[in-house]
């Protein structure tokens, strides 16, 4: 073999050694991407659920939004497609500038489903006396339909809160869990007074309520709850 030849297969060598580093540097540029890509497609499609739902509450939306969320989850599966048949020696800028755009847009729609979303679910319930709940239980007043209902209306409350994106008729959820504790308030008036619930309550305490309370009156609203007999007077 002449030097000449040596010289020519070394380079021949070389050649190939350095295709191989470009394939795997233009390999790792891809799978990045892909990586990249792959978050942003699959949360975009919850977000815009969540966009849909925020823009029920009077939200300030993002200009054109609906429409730069569906353009954007359109664009994310053809460069997710594009990406692995892009040729060896093509500029991959383009390329990165839009998954960056994209991850931009997906941070920035889920600040503002999750912010707007989180200020509504916070609001407070409506107040509803659990205290006055047990004691008229106590003193024998069926209560247990109101207990069920309120319960039930606290638990769908908590779930629907706890998301921190909405789905698909959150709001429409949340409304319905806040009215259903707001009826078991109303419904709890009608069983028993303010006047009475106070009455109730105190004679449950440790230091009870002073005689002077039960007025004939009050008296005749008790016998009317059915649970006078339960009451004992104690001398102190």
């Amino acid at each position: 073999m002449t030097l000449r030849s040596t010289i020519q297969e070394l380079r021949a060598h070389a050649d190939v050694a350095n295709d191989e580093h470009q394939v795997k540097v233009r390999t790792g540029h891809f799978a990045d991407l892909s990586a990249r890509l792959s978050p942003p497609l699959s949360e975009l499609p919850a977000l815009n659920i969540g966009l849909a739902e925020i823009a029920q509450l009077g939200a300030e939306m993002p200009p054109s939004g609906y429409q730069d969320a569906a353009q954007i989850v359109e664009g994310l599966r053809a460069l997710a497609k594009e990406v692995p048949t892009l040729g060896i020696d093509e500029n991959l800028d383009l390329a990165k500038a839009r998954v960056r755009s994209a991850e931009k847009y997906v941070s920035d729609l889920r600040a503002l489903v999750t912010s707007s979303w989180q200020s509504f679910v916070n609001q407070p319930p409506p107040a509803i006396n659990t205290g006055l709940v047990d004691a008229l239980a106590r003193s024998g007043v069926d209560v247990e339909e109101i207990r069920d209902a309120l319960e039930t209306a606290r638990s769908n409350l908590l779930a629907i809160s706890s998301r921190m994106i909405p789905g698909r008729g959150a709001v429409e959820q949340f409304r319905a869990a806040i009215e259903a504790i707001h009826r078991c308030g109303e419904k709890l008036g009608e069983v028993v007074d303010a006047d009475i619930a106070q009455g109730v309550v105190g004679s449950q305490e440790p230091s009870g309520i002073p005689l002077t309370w039960f007025t004939p009156e009050r008296l005749d609203k008790l016998a009317d709850l059915g649970i006078i007999d339960r009451f004992r007077v104690r001398l102190q």
